[in-house]
């Protein structure tokens, strides 16, 4: 993402007029004569719909087939590129780029197919290294390049349609270095990301703004979104007074504590609040808006809500307590006349994140109302889909359905690992430890309890077990640990909050961990962060000394000779390998030797990334027998995607009994709706494999089990 320079207050001043939002033009001649093939790239023919087909033979040992053609000027206010194409393979295109040149200097944008068929492709002036458009030396873009990357080795054909330039009515605000807490810029631009996704699956694109407000032309705009701008100045806080008055726009607030700006829209000054067990979900009045979902997945320890004050204003939805009791005094969202106002950071764009925006806003715009209907009608279709394509092939009598699971209020585990059963589900992997730590909800009683629900419910429970990883661990356990230099480090000697794996102490903690809850009686070890945090550790003394101690010598130049493409690389990638797979070892015989029946397993990466980059050489493990079966975490929103990640695993496995595909219902890049759900179960059907796992048990998930396994 690049950093934005100060181009609008240019046009401005030049008194140029920008075109009407949604407004559109194309900037490229689709048809065959007009591009150029690349070296290796044959030309493009004429497609019988009327577009223009590219041919990509990614069947030979080909990484890249590329495209150029002439590039009219693109309008000064343009806010994005868009593709319009079809691709009924795009497993077989691991990108596509666009390349746009002036003179000799090229800048780019690098996008993925997001469905097979027919679809847009989105590039914003954002997306590009550095700002298209107009170019710093004043020139204008003259060439655009087309690039297709090579993903499966199959022979693939794109048909083009159509390259516009396009503006938007929508606008995120990104939050700058100078308007955030030290620290947080990285935070800001991931909040500015996730409301980028929510706005585009809502079918309401928008471009990204910089938050130099004073100086920006907001006339083009009916909504703006404030993700993540914790530190908003009173000028700032004038502009958006004025848009919101004058403009008549919209504003949509995410995780905000100014006062002023709650006051604005309609809402009552934000309070913090914190609790040390996470809020979950959102629950919702159905019947309160329309297209309004009955919960919302959403974690976090922090909240900022808001109360109603102006007559025009509601509070929408409510945040479930632990007890999974609404709790009145926390309301999640809130909508005026004037906008709309969330108590956490934007929500991943899962269905039920969607339908509440949607909601939410057409209460605040009626002009909204038809996106809503339209979302809940595409809802409603793929849901109907996503039925028929879960009895296209019948489960398997011996599949394996399990599901990844935070620790549970034990006052709740009972009757909902009844409704997981009811749905066809046979395991729960449930978070009990992490870096040897039994957690809080895990211990002695209320473990005990945990076993005796999942025996009345038909389920077996699994430890969920975080290795290497404190990522939630409590500060002062980490600070203790810390103290005792057991910690991993970087390249510059920086301590990571992971545990080293050269160290014995560290080593036996994690096998006692797991001794310990084999004899409480689980029925299966699962290990998770079983693994390096890719090339970013351990470079600390105590594996310098593991390493030297194996090569036989001293290492001259430490990290140095050990980086990839070093001296040393090669021999120590087979260290790190070797280091886990001791690691694995040790624990599944140190579980088995407590109960033979307990069934060992990994949450893993997909291969190659796993052995290159993590040093978890997780079919060696399987080969060895160290473990029963591994999950592989096949996180992606597209079915052909998953399919040929899940063929590539399957391929490694000694049989396929032994993988058991890792669905991402609510992954961070993946949230699937039904439909995208019921398409990936039914790939691992087809491929023969052990089962799936879901990630994981939340209200997404809930809602999804009716349509993608049945009553």
């Amino acid at each position: 993402m690049f950093r934005f320079r100060p181009f609008i207050p240019g046009l401005i001043a030049c008194g140029l007029a920008l075109p009407a939002a949604g407004a559109a033009r194309d900037i490229v001649d689709v048809a065959p004569r007009a591009f150029v093939p690349g070296e290796s790239s044959s030309p493009p023919q004429a497609a019988p719909d009327g577009g223009v087909a590219f041919e990509a033979p990614f069947s030979a040992d080909l990484d890249r087939a590329y495209w150029d053609a002439p590039l009219r000027p693109l309008p000064p206010a343009a806010a994005a590129i868009e593709v319009d194409l079809a691709c009924d393979d795009p497993a077989a295109v691991r990108a596509l780029t666009l390349h746009l040149q002036d003179g000799g200097h090229w800048i780019s944008a690098q996008k993925t197919l997001a469905a097979p068929g027919r679809q847009t492709l989105r590039f914003r002036r954002s997306d590009f290294d550095r700002d298209p458009w107009p170019p710093p030396d004043g020139r204008p873009a003259t060439v655009l390049r087309l690039s297709v990357w090579k993903g499966a080795a199959r022979d693939v054909q794109l048909v083009l349609y159509g390259i516009r330039s396009r503006s938007f009515s929508a606008a995120v605000v990104l939050g700058s270095d100078s308007r955030t807490a030290p620290g947080e810029t990285a935070l800001a631009e991931q909040c500015a990301g996730r409301a980028l996704e929510l706005l585009d699956k809502a079918g309401l694109p928008a471009e990204l703004i910089a938050d130099d407000l004073e100086r920006l032309d907001l006339r083009p705009y009916r909504l703006l979104v404030l993700p993540y701008n914790p530190r908003l100045s009173s000028g700032q806080i004038a502009v958006l007074e004025r848009f919101v008055k004058r403009r008549n726009g919209r504003l949509a607030v995410f995780y905000n504590a100014h006062a002023d700006l709650a006051r604005l829209l309609g809402f009552k000054a934000p309070v913090y609040v914190t609790a040390p067990t996470a809020w979950t979900t959102v629950a919702f009045e159905e019947n309160e808006l329309p297209g309004l979902p009955a919960a919302m997945a959403h974690r976090t320890h922090h909240l900022l809500p808001v109360r109603a004050k102006a007559d025009s204003a509601v509070e929408l939805g409510v945040w479930l307590g632990p007890d999974n009791r609404p709790d009145e005094r926390l309301p999640a969202s809130a909508v005026s006349s004037s906008g709309i106002w969330f108590s956490h950071v934007p929500p991943f764009a899962s269905p039920s994140a969607l339908q509440w925006f949607l909601a939410a806003l057409a209460r605040s715009d009626r002009a909204y109302a038809r996106d809503r209907d339209r979302y809940r009608a595409e809802i409603g279709r793929r849901d109907a889909l996503a039925v028929a394509t879960s009895r296209r092939l019948p489960a398997p009598s011996d599949e394996f359905r399990a599901v990844w699971a935070q620790p549970l209020p034990p006052a709740l585990r009972r009757e909902t690992f009844r409704q997981l059963a009811d749905h066809g589900l046979h395991a729960v992997f449930e978070h009990v430890a992490t870096a040897g730590d039994v957690l809080d909800g895990a211990r002695e009683q209320p473990l005990a309890q945990a076993l005796a629900d999942a025996r009345a419910a038909g389920l077996q429970l699994h430890a969920w077990c975080i290795a290497w990883s404190l990522h939630d661990l409590p500060a002062e356990r980490v600070a203790a640990l810390r103290a005792q230099n057991r910690l991993m480090q970087d390249v510059q000697g920086n301590e990571l909050p992971w545990l080293c794996p050269s160290r014995t102490e560290n080593r036996q903690l994690l096998i006692e961990a797991c001794a310990d809850l084999a004899r409480r009686g689980v029925a299966g070890i699962h290990l998770d962060y079983v693994r390096y945090p890719a090339r970013d550790g351990c470079y600390c003394p105590a594996t310098r000394a593991a390493f030297e101690t194996r090569l036989g010598r001293a290492v001259d130049s430490w990290p140095a000779d050990v980086h990839p493409g070093a001296l040393l690389a090669a021999e120590f990638d087979e260290f790190r390998r070797d280091e886990m797979t001791a690691f694995v070892a040790a624990a599944a015989a140190a579980v088995r030797a407590v109960d033979p029946s307990i069934r060992c397993s990994a949450a893993v990466f997909p291969l190659p990334e796993a052995v290159a980059q993590y040093g978890q050489d997780w079919p060696a493990w399987l080969r060895a027998g160290h473990l029963d079966c591994v999950v592989p975490m096949l996180y992606d929103p597209l079915a052909s995607r998953f399919a040929d990640l899940l063929d590539r695993c399957l391929a490694a496995s000694p049989a396929p009994g032994k993988i058991l595909p890792g669905i991402g219902i609510s992954a961070d890049h993946s949230q699937l709706d039904a439909l995208a759900a019921a398409e990936q179960i039914h790939a691992s059907r087809a491929r023969q494999a052990a089962g799936f796992v879901f990630f994981h048990l939340d209200a997404a998930l809930q809602r999804l089990l009716p349509s993608i396994l049945g009553p």
